[in-house]
């Protein structure tokens, strides 16, 4: 997390007392965990393909389209 941090510049963490530092880095610290937490349920938990913006072509030919009481 230091790597953060220090991409704020040398300038900008002068500025910064050593609580706000650490302030920063636990806030950051945090992002990064709810972040890879909500990688893990994303991959445990996919959403149906419908909100995944994935389309569902049926061929015109279809056995589905013979049906019509099937949905």
């Amino acid at each position: 997390m230091r790597d953060l941090i220090t991409k704020l510049g040398e300038k900008e963490m002068t500025k910064l007392t050593k609580e706000q530092e650490k302030e920063l880095e636990q806030i950051a610290l945090e992002i990064e965990a709810e972040a890879i937490q909500m990688k893990l349920d994303y991959e445990d938990n996919p959403p149906p393909s419908e909100e995944t913006g994935s389309l569902i072509y049926v061929h015109q030919n279809s056995e589905f389209l013979e049906n019509e009481e099937e949905e």
